[in-house]
């Protein structure tokens, strides 16, 4: 197993990107286990002053994308950015996960076009985990795919499925369709035709969710197209720090309030968590945050080990061979 980092990713990058790797490597992983992929003069200069003298392996290059360059277009112009060595790197079979801070939409376009989708799945999705002591649940699309079409909302579900029962350490996850209303007509055509192929199918389907019940248990899995998903996503995390913020304005006579509000804060936290999955490709890819620190990094990095471990690639896998034929059949 051997995880893939780039280290020219992020707003933060590559300082951030580094720290994190070297805390990796004051933990519990070895130079082995990584593949390092950006400025190799820079980067050597940085271990040797951490005093880490075994360096993992580095693909040498200083050309990134930025966060406001399109996609497709700065993939084709800058061959040699760090995204797309990583991504080679992983085609070539010098490494089996990655870890990527950049820009999202070129995480997302690279990872697709250059390791390819996995038999049966037509479209990747950004699964974000929401981790709290109760109510636990996964949002997927969060914003690969704005405009989906239903199969391909269904295969979200089936992927979200497979990933939950990893994760959670659950038998039969429970999936539901972000919409504006409970009832099945609610909705656009999109929402309506993809509630019918979950009703029809053999998911532990609870129906439409809509947003104020997001974190109110109902459900393990919810999916969304893309531009809903990451909607939601934004709101969640800006919410998120405006409560954090709070916490910080009050005085040391709140304090059982402002653990309080912590605790709390810990469910849309990306630095808990490390970043979002990015199920479907033949690989496995973290996409972090752009504003990630080390924290978040060493956080990516442990998410991908243990993703790779539990293998949800083959899980799904298996899922989607159940579960293609009838819903590819008339809905593609």
């Amino acid at each position: 197993m051997r995880i893939a980092v780039d280290l020219l990713g992020g707003d933060h990058a590559p300082g951030e990107i580094l720290l994190g790797v070297a805390d990796a490597l004051r933990a519990d992983f070895s130079p082995e286990d990584f593949l390092l992929i950006g400025p190799k003069e820079i980067t050597e200069s940085f271990f040797k002053e951490q005093g880490i003298p075994d360096i993992p392996e580095i693909i040498h290059t200083d050309v990134f994308i930025a966060g406001d360059e399109k996609p497709i277009v700065a993939l084709r112009a800058k061959p040699k950015a760090s995204i797309s060595l990583a991504v080679k790197a992983m085609k070539d079979g010098k490494a089996q996960g990655l870890v990527a801070m950049g820009n999202t939409g070129a995480a997302v376009a690279a990872s697709t076009m250059g390791l390819g989708m996995l038999k049966g799945i037509r479209r990747p999705a950004i699964a974000v985990t929401f981790r709290m002591a109760e109510n636990s649940f996964i949002l997927l699309d969060a914003g690969a795919n704005p405009t989906p079409k239903p199969l391909h909302l269904f295969q979200y579900g089936l992927m979200g499925e497979s990933f939950a029962r990893d994760i959670f350490d659950q038998d039969r996850p429970r999936v539901a369709l972000l919409n504006i209303g409970s009832e099945a007509s609610k909705g656009s055509p999109l929402l309506q035709e993809t509630h019918q192929l979950f009703s029809d199918s053999d998911f532990n389907f609870v129906g439409n969710i809509e947003g104020n019940h997001l974190f109110s248990g109902e459900a393990d899995v919810i999916v969304a197209d893309g531009f809903s998903g990451n909607l939601a996503l934004k709101v969640i995390e800006g919410f998120a720090e405006f409560l954090g913020q709070a916490a910080r304005n009050l005085s040391d006579d709140d304090k059982n309030l402002r653990a309080s509000f912590r605790s709390l804060l810990g469910a849309a936290d990306y630095s808990e968590v490390g970043g979002a999955i990015l199920l479907g490709v033949n690989a496995t890819v973290i996409i972090g945050h752009g504003r990630s620190r080390a924290n978040a990094v060493l956080s990516a990095i442990r998410f991908v080990r243990e993703e790779l471990q539990k293998g949800v690639n083959q899980h799904i896998l298996q899922s989607a061979a159940a579960y293609s034929e009838p819903a590819q059949s008339s809905h593609d």
